[in-house]
């Protein structure tokens, strides 16, 4: 169980989640991703300082 997918990209053309389900023949859970901690952050007032920051790592190493 994870506490955050990042949905980050897999060495291939799969997702890193994928990839660790494939190879360890395990199911991968979640409580949150990272489009759920964008969601959150667009719409925090106090936090929303923190999205460009989050949104250009989704833009580098994320899926997305």
């Amino acid at each position: 169980m994870l506490s955050l997918d990042r949905q980050e990209k897999g060495r291939g053309s799969l997702s890193a989640i994928q990839e660790l389900e494939r190879d360890y023949q395990c199911q991968v859970y979640s409580i949150i991703t990272l489009d759920d901690l964008i969601s959150y952050l667009t719409e925090s007032e106090t936090l929303s300082a923190h999205l460009p920051a989050v949104k250009a790592y989704r833009e580098r190493y994320g899926i997305n």
